[in-house]
């Protein structure tokens, strides 16, 4: 079959042309419909949360207290964990 927007050969199952985009007018029941799951988004946080615990903890055994750079890294990995957590309360509000 070909597309009737673009002209590509495409194969006859084909719900959209792989050019261009264009829906072939053809409905395939077989594809999963993909919908937010709330225990993946969940499990998605938790990975996060721990992920920059870990970051912490190697960050403090890595620099000496009472150097710059143990307090730089400090001030950036409060910064970026504070923006993790405001984009994932940002998300679950319009969620």
């Amino acid at each position: 079959m070909y597309c009737r927007k673009c002209g590509e050969q495409i194969l006859d199952e084909a719900v959209i042309c792989p050019k261009c985009g264009c829906e072939t007018g053809i409905k395939n029941e077989k594809l999963p419909v993909l919908d937010a799951d709330e225990s993946k988004t969940g499990i998605g946080v938790l990975c996060e949360f721990f992920l920059g615990l870990i970051g912490l903890i190697i960050g403090l055994c890595l620099y000496k207290e009472g150097t710059v750079a143990r307090q730089t890294f400090m001030k950036g990995w409060g910064i970026t964990f504070g923006i993790s957590i405001a984009f994932l309360v940002f998300f679950y509000i319009l969620i």
